[in-house]
């Protein structure tokens, strides 16, 4: 995962924009309104501690779990089943690297165009 940090985190980034969708209640429509109404979540999360309090909300329940599920234990070629010995414990430089990919204002801010 360290050797391919680039390429992990943008695969997250792609990976996590639909459960950050479902996780904070974004909505899926093109309709003004809607947009609008995600631009102001969006603002809302980004502005002080707001967006920090959820994500610490968040690691307390199953999302971070979904989340990592999805990166890498979705589907047998994906290196959580393929080399397990690597994920047992799980690393926590791993969990960094979710817990900012969660935090990162442009996955937010996919939502505020």
């Amino acid at each position: 995962i360290t050797s391919h940090g680039s390429q992990v985190h943008g695969e997250l980034k792609t990976k996590l924009f639909p459960l950050v969708k479902v996780i904070f209640s974004f909505h899926s429509s093109q309709s003004k309104s809607t947009i609008k109404k995600n631009c102001s979540l969006a603002e809302v999360l980004k502005e002080g501690t707001n967006f920090a309090f959820k994500v610490m909300r968040l690691s307390q329940g199953t999302s971070i779990q979904k989340i990592i599920n999805t990166m890498w234990f979705a589907n047998k070629h994906d290196e959580g089943i393929m080399f397990p010995e690597h994920f047992k414990p799980f690393p926590y430089p791993t969990l960094a690297l979710v817990l900012t990919a969660v935090s990162l204002p442009p996955v937010l801010c996919l939502y505020l165009h």
